[in-house]
This record gives structure tokens, C-alpha cells and sequence, in this order.
């Protein structure tokens, strides 16, 4: 059956709708404001992947401007939620300014540069290099902090791994994509399919471990 093909092609969609469910259930909580929108983006996320996957799959469509609405979407609301749990004055600062230069240049990029239909490596790299940044930042605190109780029940702490570990596996991927299609297909294809793939899935478990992390607000 052709769902059964496409459940083998995008397996790592099992470990998406994993992440999915788990933010479903962790939404009946009585979560903070932060965590609640936080996990509202989660499941967003998950269902658009999932579309722009069956769509590429099902209805043969060039799928790259639905992820480029995706990874937008990601990479403005995820310094947002950071924002939150960040205590560097410096880092909180430079927030604000990035997400207004991270949207004009989305806007340059899809009017004048690489397109809307085509996958905006740039725009990804940009932003997925400042949320690296981020996670590094937060993590950094969090092991410095001498008043830290048991960070593995920190749910930021799983968010922060789970970005650190994705962006800094797609960033350069990502970055380097047109070059290696063009030049070394093979190693591109090979190179999805081992590290890239097995890092969504790792990326999704890690995201998981911190939902089922999250504790619900005492009144």
C-alpha cells in the first residue's frame, strides 16, 4: 500500500508524531503562559511536517515553500521562548533586534534573492545559527549556576539539548546543501539519510523527555 511506502520513507515522522502526542497530553496540564504557547508550537510544527511530507509524497508537489513557512515560523517563535528562561541582559537584548532583522531578511530572501519555491538555505542558516547560540547560552547557565538543582528535570534543559544537537547538525548541512547536490550528490544523499535523519529522531526524543519534564503551575 502507498501509505505503508511512505511511512518507510519518512519513518522519522513516527518520532515527529511521537513528540506530537506527548504535547497534546502535556497541554492539559495547568502549564505557565510560556510553556503552554511553547507546546502549542510543538504540535503545529509536528502537523505542518507532516503535511508538507505528504504532500511532496502523495500529491507530488515541490514541497520547499510550505518548510520554508515551517522553518519560519520555528525560527521566530523558538528566541521568543528562550527570551523566557534567559537571564544574560546582553543575550535578552539582542533578542528583539534579531527577530526584526531575521524577518526583513526573510522577506529579502524570498522577494529578491532565493525565492519563495525554492528551499531558503540562507534564511535557515541565519536563524537556526542564532538559536544554536542560544542553546549553548542557556545550557552554559544552567551548568553555572551553583543554585542549579537537577537539571535533568529541567524541561528547559531538554529543549536546549534537543536544539543545540539539531541546529548544529543542520546548519551546516543545510548551509552546504546546494554545494554538495551539485558537486557530491551521492555523499548528500548518504549523508541525510545517517546523520540528518537519525538526528530527527534524536532531536524529537530529547524534545519529548522535556514535555513529560514539565511540571504542572501550583495555585
Amino acid at each position: 500500500m502507498e501509505i505503508i511506502e511512505f511511512l518507510k520513507v519518512f519513518y522519522t515522522l513516527f518520532f515527529v508524531w511521537l513528540t506530537c502526542f506527548t504535547a497534546i497530553f502535556t497541554f492539559r496540564k495547568a502549564l505557565s503562559s510560556v510553556y503552554r504557547w511553547f507546546v502549542l508550537l510543538i504540535i503545529l510544527l509536528s502537523i505542518l511536517e507532516t503535511v508538507a511530507n505528504a504532500m511532496g509524497y502523495f500529491g507530488g508537489i515541490k514541497n520547499h515553500f510550505f518548510f520554508n513557512i515551517i522553518y519560519a515560523v520555528e525560527l521566530i517563535f523558538l528566541p521568543i521562548f528562550f527570551k523566557n528562561w534567559l537571564h544574560l541582559h546582553v543575550v535578552k537584548k539582542i533578542i528583539p533586534g534579531f527577530l526584526f532583522i531575521f524577518s526583513v531578511f526573510v522577506i529579502v530572501n524570498t522577494l529578491w534573492i532565493q525565492g519563495f519555491f525554492t528551499l531558503q538555505t540562507y534564511s535557515f542558516v541565519f536563524g537556526g545559527s542564532f538559536v544554536l547560540i542560544l542553546s549553548v547560552a542557556y545550557l552554559w547557565e544552567l551548568f553555572t549556576d551553583e543554585e542549579s538543582q537537577n537539571i535533568f528535570r529541567n524541561p528547559v534543559f531538554w529543549f536546549s539539548l534537543a536544539y543545540l544537537i539539531y541546529f548544529a547538525v543542520s546548519v551546516p548541512y543545510l548551509g552546504m546543501l546546494n554545494y554538495l547536490l551539485a558537486n557530491y550528490p551521492s555523499f548528500a544523499t548518504l549523508y541525510y539519510e545517517l546523520i540528518f535523519e537519525g538526528t530527527i529522531c534524536l532531536y524529537n526524543i530529547l524534545l519529548t523527555i522535556g514535555l513529560l519534564c514539565m511540571k504542572p503551575t501550583t495555585r
